[in-house]
């Protein structure tokens, strides 16, 4: 399946998709302070959504985990 999230690394995952999420600083495209939080963005890392919470994130994108 293609949006089942594959952990490559420590906290950073990756469906064959092509979408990754890790956790990153910085600002939002809004402007936003990140603050480390769990950012995904899609093959060309182009930023889709944030949450504080890794598994919001991929639920709220319709992605899920390899577990």
């Amino acid at each position: 399946m293609s949006n089942v999230m594959h952990e490559i690394e420590p906290d950073v995952y990756r469906a064959t998709s092509g979408f990754i999420a890790r956790r990153e600083d910085g600002i939002t495209p809004n402007g936003t302070p990140i603050g480390l939080r769990w950012v995904l963005r899609d093959a060309n890392g182009a930023w889709v959504d944030v949450n504080q919470y890794r598994h919001d994130l991929f639920e709220q994108n319709g992605l899920c985990t390899d577990y």
